[in-house]
């Protein structure tokens, strides 16, 4: 019973005081003179708030509020740590050869080609026209690509852009080697393009 009154008190208290606050704002921002000492009366509210909330959540029943709150918390703290991560589902190569189809960093027509053996993994794009920027914008999104598939069988990804030259021949302009370890370690959210050679494990660019 005596928790039960420390209850009403202090809620009473609460909107009492958001009252008072509230018209001392009012006649402070208007110019106008209150009938009454309403900071006064706000502050008064606040002090019993303070006091009779202490009384309360010192009670039995504020003790089983408290308790029930912070069960609460730990059950949804507990539910966000236990989220499931997201599991690959796409093969490596079905994964790379959707992103090269969907990408538009590649603004030219260009032919890829995907080699897998039991170590390795390679892409070779070969175009006419695409600048260097793009080639290495689509480096970063192929290792996104790689990086959200199966890929753990592989322990190294090859991944080389060339210019078609003509007469059948093909020149490289960008190579780049990433190992499974490197791979796994880079947040690839934050991988710009002048940080290719800083991050691969061979890096290769035709100046």
């Amino acid at each position: 019973m005596i928790s039960t009154l420390f209850d009403v008190i202090t809620k009473l208290s609460s909107y009492a005081m958001v009252i008072f606050f509230a018209m001392f704002v009012y006649f402070k921002v208007t110019g106008k003179h209150g009938k009454y000492p309403y900071g006064k009366y706000a502050l008064i509210s606040l002090v019993l708030m303070a006091v009779f909330g202490t009384l309360f959540f010192n009670s039995p029943k504020g003790k089983e509020v408290i308790r029930k709150g912070n069960a609460e918390q730990a059950e949804r703290t507990e539910k966000s740590v236990k989220k499931p991560t997201k599991v690959p589902t796409k093969s490596t190569e079905s994964a790379v050869k959707h992103k090269l189809d969907t990408t538009h960093a590649l603004l030219f027509d260009h032919q890829d080609q995907l080699r897998s053996s039991k170590s390795a993994f390679t892409v070779q794009v070969t175009d006419k026209r695409d600048t260097t920027e793009s080639f290495k914008l689509t480096t970063v999104a192929i290792l996104k690509a790689i990086k959200d598939s199966k890929y753990d069988q592989y322990e190294r990804f090859n991944i080389i852009f060339n210019r078609n030259v003509g007469n059948g021949k093909k020149q490289t302009i960008v190579r780049s080697t990433f190992t499974k370890q490197n791979l796994k370690k880079l947040n690839l959210n934050k991988l710009e393009t002048t940080q290719l050679k800083s991050k691969a494990d061979h890096y290769y660019e035709n100046k």
